[in-house]
């Protein structure tokens, strides 16, 4: 049978009802099975719209799915790791810029914030060539870029977390809807509206506090497995629901952020585009984990997320080896359609950018392109060259011109079909 909740475990399907003693001893079961674990986190729990309750220590039962779960994870990361260390070196830079795109793209689109690709691409772009702008977006993207750096904030404080908050969502914010307490909201908010509460979180800063310190601890002890810590942190940040806006984009980017550097970078930048496509059964998922009958027992939650995961990491598997099919025909025809093997090298640069990015806007522009081929060999890549080449490309209609600040080519649609 598979695991239920407790309150389905209550109502016992077509049959009579269980009593509270036989819910009790069934709670009291998990709650000390050999593959528990018991945290000292303790999530509002909604009993009605009206009353909560933070009575029980969250805790999750180490299922055999869930370890067959993170075996496949763990297996999906050293795969999608192997499969990027063999691409070319713009191909792999370019499919990440194409996840970064994404991921912010879906991350906002779950909320209902309304950008577009071509919107955080050309950011993504231009700060590619000044990290210091400030537009819209910009500190979204230098916050994503810094995990694929490699760069990750540290989370020791109550003010780290309040950091991050600021600096992602830069510009993102209304006035109105800022912290209005010392760090944190200081009002109460429902998750869902007056008329339809999905949830309760804490109603002010206190009780935020008290809650996020608590949080704060468990990030930072090494007893509970990483990414199992990643997902049940995600959980709980959620359910306290630290600010008045802004909530989920930073919980999502603490998740990615976290997957980008104990997995791998590709792993964390698909999880709001995997996210995105199981939204029902996501929120499902969290009002499961929220209901008092529950006890605090976040099984499925983590179950649910952990598949989520894993279907954006086989995406990401499978959208790769694809492009690398397609790559490596296109390579093909560019070692018979060009004789010259500097010709042959710019084309087949051109065409690694255009396989592997989301749109125009995150692909490699002209002097990218002439500083990567000429780092990888001065004498033989001469950069007059290599400009020399590009103009007679778009001459012959190979290359055609996109931009001209910075100036920017992409390869002829028919040449990589």
């Amino acid at each position: 049978m598979d695991y239920q909740d407790l309150k389905t475990y209550k109502y016992n399907g077509s049959g009579p009802s269980r009593s509270h003693e036989e819910v009790d001893n069934e709670y009291q079961r998990r709650l000390k099975g050999f593959s528990t674990v018991v945290t000292n986190l303790f999530p509002i729990l909604d009993i009605d719209e009206y009353k909560q309750t933070s009575q029980y220590p969250l805790f999750f039962v180490q299922t055999v799915k869930i370890n067959a779960l993170l075996n496949t994870i763990t297996r999906n990361s050293k795969r999608i790791t192997e499969i990027a260390n063999n691409l070319p070196g713009v191909a792999k830079n370019s499919y990440i810029r194409k996840l970064l795109t994404r991921e912010i793209y879906f991350t906002n689109e779950i909320e209902g914030v309304k950008t577009t690709k071509r919107e955080i691409g050309t950011v993504i772009s231009e700060m590619s060539s000044n990290h210091d702008a400030d537009t819209r977006l910009s500190s979204t993207v230098r916050m994503y870029s810094n995990t694929i750096l490699g760069k990750t904030y540290q989370i020791k404080s109550l003010n780290d977390i309040r950091k991050v908050y600021d600096e992602l969502l830069k510009g993102e914010i209304a006035k109105d809807k800022l912290p209005d307490g010392k760090t944190f909201r200081n009002r109460l908010v429902y998750i869902g509206n007056e008329t339809n509460k999905v949830h309760t979180p804490p109603v002010n800063e206190n009780e935020i506090q008290e809650k996020l310190v608590s949080l704060i601890s468990f990030m930072n002890d090494h007893i509970v497995m990483d990414i199992l810590k990643a997902v049940v942190t995600h959980f709980m940040f959620e359910n306290i629901h630290p600010f008045y806006d802004g909530n989920g984009r930073t919980g999502r980017y603490l998740l990615a952020s976290y997957l980008a550097s104990k997995l791998d970078t590709f792993t964390g930048l698909s999880i709001s585009g995997s996210i995105h496509s199981e939204r029902s059964s996501y929120y499902k998922a969290f009002k499961q984990a929220d209901a008092a009958e529950n006890r605090a027992d976040v099984t499925l939650f983590v179950s649910k997320l952990l598949e989520i995961i894993e279907q954006g990491q086989s995406e990401v598997i499978e959208d790769m080896s694809k492009l690398i099919e397609r790559l490596n025909f296109v390579n093909n025809k560019m070692t018979i359609r060009y004789e010259d093997k500097i010709q042959r090298s710019v084309m087949y640069i051109f065409a690694q950018s255009y396989i592997f990015s989301e749109s125009v806007e995150t692909g490699i522009i002209d002097n990218d392109l002439i500083e990567f081929m000429n780092n990888e060999d001065a004498s033989t890549y001469k950069k007059n060259k290599i400009k020399e080449i590009i103009k007679e490309m778009e001459k012959t209609g190979d290359l055609i011109k996109v931009k001209g600040r910075p100036l920017q080519h992409v390869i002829e649609q028919g040449l990589v079909e």
